[in-house]
């Protein structure tokens, strides 16, 4: 078992055993192992087999057992008892944004709700508004969060598509009857939610390859197996389609089947102005009769679109937003890389709701190549997250100067800047006194409570904290949850606005279910101006590595590094915090 499944079972215990009345404690002991496991470096089943559970944080003698026993028998036995006292449905409710286990309790003690499809009857006739702590508009937005819940069912994130695609991919590639082999659809394209995940792949043995794939452990189910084609699913139900295509047509095949739909039409349309038609195989001149002549291009993406008098367009451009008049008047933007990020500029530590130390998030970073990183521990108000006082936000300020002093006395190029993610507070307010908000390097500024669906009243927080000078940054500007939260009513293009003015930047959260700002307002924000930060929130090592989720979105919205802050060298990284 992966560790994340191992974690699944004890996010799921906690949330049964806080349905069932469980004290507080006990639940969020569950809680803090799947948080460890979640972020654990190695394998468990490693760290089992040397007798060591009990050196991972929060897991004590009665969890590491229940750790032993599911990997021993595939189950636990406490955990089984627990679901056997609920019907099965109930758990479902719980993936609803905002409709956690002390709800789902009250609506099956209360009510006898057992099912999201009853929870939502309930709310539809007004029943939920009976029971302590709901009204109509709770309903209401009850019933939103079920609609986003449905649609998150169809489609998977990014961030847990892409590594399983390059996966696939690797494993394909290792094979030596694989000559070329490439994710394609939307995936290719970075869109932030998929449909399904296709592969493209020539080879000189296409039957061969197309019976190795079928047989990968990866897949719950497959749905067809043929000698050039394989559809199958995952144990999520996301369907992946592996194509065996020929050499000659590869460049054809990875241009149609990448999309999107509206830039192929165009990309179609172009060539029929040149005699030429486009697809799957390649591209032809058209005869007589609209009879198919000579091929002319086929086996590269760039010979598909030099046939068209265009140069090659990266896939995240092409959704006919500009694109291919941009690329045939010389107007392509040269898109930021993953390679040209030189700092991550929001991180959590365990001063707050980080899961490991400050040097070890300086450490991860270091391991990635950055020259910097800011940690930007959560303020006070936000005591969910183990906010810092003023008298804690100095104390961190003491340990990073003398981290920072360590670094360059053992010769370490790197420097840790001291930030923090202020909370803006509902009279627009921030969280801290100016005279803390000035004692720090960095402050990026965030609403994280009182959501609201007035835009009046969103705005007015956004704009008082914008006017504040001591602020550098807005963090993930709409608050959005993708599949599972909606944005509060925030006007982008007034905040945009508002950035510019103030010279604050906009960040893009590359935290897979945020991708905040999405790819058409850093688009926007570019035009207008604003400077554009890409981190990642991390509260792990590991999470580090979402950084290329949030490059992927900056690419889909026109980004070169010169638009990206954080594209910047330390020093000139210092220089921008001093720009006001």
């Amino acid at each position: 078992m992966t560790n994340a499944e191992i974690a699944a079972v004890f996010r799921e215990i906690a949330a049964l055993l806080e349905i069932d009345g469980a004290d507080t404690f006990r639940v969020r002991s569950y809680q803090r192992v799947a948080d460890s496991l979640e972020s654990l470096g190695e394998n468990v089943a490693d760290i089992y087999a040397r007798g060591e559970l009990q050196k991972i944080p929060g897991v004590g003698k009665s969890t590491a057992k229940k750790i032993s026993e599911l990997l021993d028998t595939g189950v636990v036995a406490a955990h089984q008892e627990l679901r056997a006292k609920f019907p099965e449905t109930l758990l479902e409710m719980l993936s609803i944004s905002g409709f956690g286990p002390r709800k789902v309790a009250l609506v099956y003690n209360e009510l006898g709700i057992k099912s999201v499809e009853e929870l939502e009857e309930a709310a539809e006739e007004g029943r939920l508004r009976e029971l302590q702590g709901f009204g109509a508009k709770s309903e209401e937005n009850l019933l939103r969060s079920i609609a986003l819940y449905r649609q998150g069912q169809k489609r998977t994130l990014l961030g847990s598509a892409l590594p399983r695609a390059q996966e696939l991919v690797k494993l394909l590639q290792a094979r030596d009857d694989v000559l070329q082999v490439s994710i394609a659809g939307s995936l290719r394209r970075g869109r932030e939610t998929i449909g399904d995940m296709d592969i493209l792949a020539t080879s000189t043995d296409a039957a061969g390859v197309c019976e190795f794939f079928a047989g990968l452990p990866q897949f719950s189910e497959v749905i067809a197996h043929g000698e050039t084609k394989v559809s199958a699913r995952f144990e999520d139900n996301l369907q992946v389609d592996l194509r065996a295509v020929e050499p000659e047509s590869f460049g054809a095949a990875l241009q149609y089947f990448t999309g999107s739909q509206a830039h192929n039409i165009e990309l179609r349309e172009r060539a029929q102005k040149r005699d030429l038609t486009i697809n799957e195989y390649g591209v032809f001149r058209v005869m007589e009769q609209d009879e198919r002549g000579e091929k002319v291009a086929g086996e590269t993406e760039e010979g598909v679109y030099e046939a068209v008098g265009l140069p090659w367009i990266p896939p995240e451009l092409r959704e006919a937003r500009g694109e291919i008049e941009a690329a045939e008047a010389g107007r392509l933007p040269e898109l930021i890389t993953l390679d040209d990020i030189r700092g991550d500029c929001q991180m959590h530590s365990e001063w707050s709701d980080g899961h490991t130390s400050i040097a070890e998030m300086a450490t991860a970073c270091r391991e990635r190549g950055y020259e910097y990183c800011v940690i930007t521990d959560h303020s006070v108000s936000l005591g969910v997250a183990g906010g810092l006082t003023p008298e804690q936000v100095q104390a961190e300020a003491a340990e990073i100067a003398e981290l920072n002093e360590k670094l360059r006395a053992e010769g370490i190029d790197f420097r840790v800047f001291h930030g923090t993610e202020v909370d803006i507070l509902a009279d627009g307010s921030l969280d801290y006194d100016d005279d803390v908000l000035a004692a720090v390097d960095f402050v990026i500024v965030a609403i994280h409570q009182g959501f609201s669906r007035d835009e009046q009243r969103i705005m007015k927080r956004l704009r008082a904290a914008l006017e504040n000078p001591h602020v550098d940054c807005v963090a993930h500007p709409t608050g959005r949850l993708i599949n599972t939260r909606e944005a509060y009513a925030v006007n982008l293009a007034e905040l945009i606005d508002l950035a510019a003015e103030h010279d604050v930047a906009l960040e893009i959260n590359a935290f897979p279910e945020r991708l905040d700002l999405d790819d058409v307002h850093c688009r926007l924000a570019r035009d207008r101006g604003v400077d554009i930060m890409i981190n990642t929130d991390a509260h792990d090592p590991a999470h580090l590595d979402y950084m290329q989720f949030g490059v992927t979105t900056a690419r889909r919205g026109w980004l070169e590094a010169k638009d990206v802050v954080n594209t910047r060298s330390a020093g000139e990284f210092e220089q921008w915090l001093h720009r006001k």
